[in-house]
C-alpha cells in the first residue's frame, strides 16, 4: 500500500496518475480543509488522453472548516495515462491523499 499527497489550488492538478510500468488501485481519497472557513473541492478521473472537461466524479464538495470528506467505498483502476486530478476554491485549503497499491 502507497499513498501519494497534494495541496490543492484553484487550479486543477494531478495527484496520482498511472504510468507506462505501473497501474494503480485507488483504495481511498482523503480530502482535509486546513482552515477555519468551508471550502469546496472538485475530484477528476482523467482517462489517457482526454481532459478533465467530462471527468468530474466529485463536484462542488463543501467541506466544513478543518473537517474531512473521505471517499472509501469505490474502487479506481488507474491504468497507463490515467489520473486523478483535483482542485479547490482556496490556494492550500484542502490536502489530499489518495491511497492506493499497484497492480
Amino acid at each position: 500500500m502507497a499513498i501519494s499527497n497534494r495541496v490543492l489550488d484553484t487550479t486543477t492538478a494531478n495527484v496520482l496518475f498511472g504510468t507506462s510500468t505501473s497501474s494503480y488501485a485507488v483504495t481511498a481519497l482523503y480530502l482535509c480543509n486546513n482552515t477555519a472557513s468551508t471550502v469546496t473541492a472538485n475530484v477528476f478521473l482523467v482517462a489517457n488522453g482526454s481532459t478533465v472537461g467530462n471527468a468530474k466524479i466529485y463536484s462542488n464538495v463543501s467541506i466544513a472548516g478543518f473537517d474531512s470528506y473521505i471517499a472509501d467505498s469505490e474502487r479506481i483502476i488507474l491504468g497507463e495515462g490515467d489520473s486523478v486530478q483535483a482542485n479547490c476554491s482556496q490556494s492550500g485549503g484542502l490536502t489530499m491523499t489518495i491511497s492506493y497499491v499497484g497492480i
